[in-house]
């Protein structure tokens, strides 16, 4: 009898130490704008954040040693996505997501672990990753964003497209294991000027034809939220107003293609057109922005 009510007892403590640990936490809703900071293309969703674009971003302050719980999922049950982590502004890694139940990241943290960052290492086309919340001690009131806003229009090179092979070798595994729009040209630019920003970019498409096929082109899908033609969900200067746009497409529209579909001679009339016919609509939709047109050392 006496070993009975000493296991019980032990049970007992147990169960009351797992109960002080949970109520130490607490849960924090995707959308709490007073504890994080959202950039990027990102649409809410009931109490989630749909985060749409590459290197969109979520940004909050830690405040003790812990354990951080991030829940989060993708749309396709069938596929994954990346996060990239960055904590005090140095990289640690990606972190995989499946399917469509709720994954958990735990990330070990300690009180000088002050900026805790998630980026979106994939894109758009790869599907979306939703954030549905986060289980911590306490997290302080959301960093502030920087007043400077530059957007970068792009394909591969923008959205960080096979720039980080260090777990999956080029040709090894999904087109996309090679992403990370953490070390994009754009991420890193932007992040040295201290500025808050978007990356409207999508692999293998171009200004008036992809790199295979004519269309839809990134003017085609800019205003939509999703950059697809299958949303109702608008892309405006509401969403995003920024002082410096930077575009860089043309990589693609010179594509020799894909040996299968049909490819005419490069057209420098419909490339130039498309061009003006684009900055035109930028500046006509947006507040007067500089808008810096790059080339690609992709192109001799």
């Amino acid at each position: 009898m006496k070993k009975i009510i000493y296991g019980l007892a032990l049970v007992a403590g147990f169960t009351s130490c797992q109960e002080t640990e949970d109520l130490t936490s607490k849960l924090y809703s995707a959308q709490d704008a007073e504890h994080f900071t959202i950039s990027g293309r990102v649409d809410k969703r009931d109490s989630s954040l749909v985060m749409i674009s590459p290197a969109s971003k979520i940004a909050f302050k830690n405040t003790q040693d812990d354990t951080l719980s991030v829940f989060s999922k993708v749309d396709d049950p069938k596929q994954y996505a990346f996060w990239a982590l960055a904590i005090n502004g140095e990289y640690k890694g990606k972190k995989r997501v499946e399917g469509d139940t709720l994954n958990e990241l735990k990330i070990p943290v300690s009180k000088n672990d002050t900026i805790i960052e998630l980026y979106k290492a994939t894109e758009a086309s790869t599907g979306n990753l939703v954030f549905s919340g986060l289980k911590a001690k306490e997290i302080a009131e959301a960093p502030e964003k920087p007043d400077l806003k530059i957007e970068f229009i792009g394909n591969s090179i923008t959205s960080g497209f096979g720039n980080d092979n260090k777990e999956f070798p080029c040709g090894e595994g999904s087109w996309f294991d090679a992403h990370n729009a953490y070390y994009s040209y754009a991420t890193i630019a932007a992040n040295r000027l201290d500025a808050d920003f978007v990356l409207s970019s999508i692999s293998g498409w171009g200004m008036y034809r992809n790199w295979n096929v004519m269309g839809p082109t990134v003017p085609d899908v800019y205003d939509n939220l999703y950059l697809s033609t299958d949303s109702p969900e608008t892309y405006t200067a509401k969403d995003f107003n920024p002082e410096l746009i930077s575009i860089n497409l043309g990589t693609n529209d010179l594509s020799d293609g894909d040996g299968q579909h049909e490819r005419l001679a490069f057209s420098v009339d419909d490339y130039v057109g498309a061009y003006i016919e684009f900055v035109q609509h930028l500046i006509d939709t947006r507040d007067n922005p500089k808008i810096a047109i790059l080339d690609s050392p992709m192109i001799s």
